[in-house]
């Protein structure tokens, strides 16, 4: 939880800007990258994860989403779950970031038995920088 305090504090203080530039490579601090082109507001692009069941990176997965201005949303969907993020970038010191909060959602055998209810839905925090 202090990682996710952590982000929305940087979101509150950095510098935020309609100039950022999402299109690119990025990286976060786990090593999980993405690759993102932007057409008007849309978002499209691929993600490699560096946290997987297999602790090995995963193959790339189909990345869209949607921008206005600072602000970015973007969904993979890897089959048996899914995960959105969605931050600001800014500007911290001199060089541009993506300031995110994710929500992962998991398929699971049996959405109605309280006792595995709790793990369909989580949720952290990522720090995106240009590779």
């Amino acid at each position: 939880m202090k990682h996710v305090e952590s982000i929305i504090s940087k979101i509150l203080s950095s510098k935020t800007t309609s100039e950022v530039d999402f299109k690119g490579h990025w990286v976060n601090e786990l090593k999980s990258y993405m690759d993102l082109t932007i057409s008007g507001t849309s978002v499209t692009g691929s993600y490699v994860s560096a946290v997987s069941k297999t602790d090995a990176p995963t193959k790339p997965f189909d990345l869209f989403g949607t921008v206005a201005g600072d602000m970015i949303s973007f969904t993979v969907n890897w089959g048996s779950s899914i995960t959105t993020w969605i931050g600001h970038g800014v500007i911290e010191d001199g060089k541009p970031e993506i300031l995110t909060l994710w929500h992962l959602v998991v398929a699971i055998p049996n959405e109605t038995d309280p006792e595995v209810q709790w793990k369909t839905v989580m949720s952290g925090a990522d720090t995106f920088r240009r590779a």
